[in-house]
C-alpha cells in the first residue's frame, strides 16, 4: 500500500525556477505553499480576486521580463567579446599553486564588469596550468556561451 503524497494548488503571483510562470496553477506540497511561497507573497490561494490582481500586475511582469530577457541577450553577446585574465602563483615547473575553480572564474568575470555567479560557470575540473581556456557560461534558458579565459603567472 503507498501513501499519496498531499499537494496544495497555488497561483503564482511571480516566476519561480523549476516551478512556474507567474499566472500559473501549479501543485506544491502544503508546507511549501504554507511556509514559503504564501507568506512572501511569491504565491497565493487560487481566487477570482487574486487572478484579479495577478492580471493588474500582469503588464508590469511582461515588461520587467522583456527588459530581463534583453539583458541575458546583450550579457551573451558580451561574454565570448572579454578577454579574462587571472594571475595565479605558479611553481617553478609551471604547476599553478592551487586552482582556477568556478568561483575564481566568476570573481574574474565580475572585476571585468559581466555580473556572471559561480552557478553560471559550467567548468568540468579546476584548472590547473597556465595557458588559454573556453570556459562554457549559462547565461539562461539554454543559452550557453563560451568565455576565454587566460591563465598567467602572478607577478612576484
Amino acid at each position: 500500500m503507498s501513501k499519496s503524497k498531499r499537494t496544495d494548488k497555488v497561483l503564482l503571483m511571480e516566476d519561480i525556477p523549476d516551478l512556474g510562470r507567474a499566472g500559473e496553477v501549479v501543485d506544491v506540497t502544503p508546507g511549501h505553499a504554507r511556509n514559503f511561497l504564501i507568506p512572501l507573497r511569491k504565491a497565493a490561494v487560487p481566487s477570482e480576486e487574486n487572478l484579479r490582481i495577478l492580471h493588474a500586475r500582469r503588464q508590469k511582469l511582461d515588461a520587467e521580463r522583456a527588459a530581463k530577457q534583453e539583458a541575458l541577450v546583450r550579457l551573451a553577446e558580451r561574454i565570448p567579446e572579454t578577454n579574462v585574465t587571472i594571475e595565479m602563483k605558479v611553481s617553478s615547473e609551471g604547476k599553478l599553486y592551487g586552482a582556477v575553480t568556478n568561483q575564481v572564474i566568476a570573481q574574474a568575470m565580475s572585476d571585468a564588469g559581466l555580473p556572471i555567479t559561480a552557478q553560471h560557470v559550467r567548468l568540468q575540473n579546476p584548472i590547473k596550468e597556465i595557458g588559454q581556456f573556453d570556459v562554457p557560461i549559462h547565461v539562461y534558458g539554454d543559452v550557453e556561451v563560451n568565455a576565454r579565459i587566460w591563465v598567467v603567472s602572478a607577478a612576484e
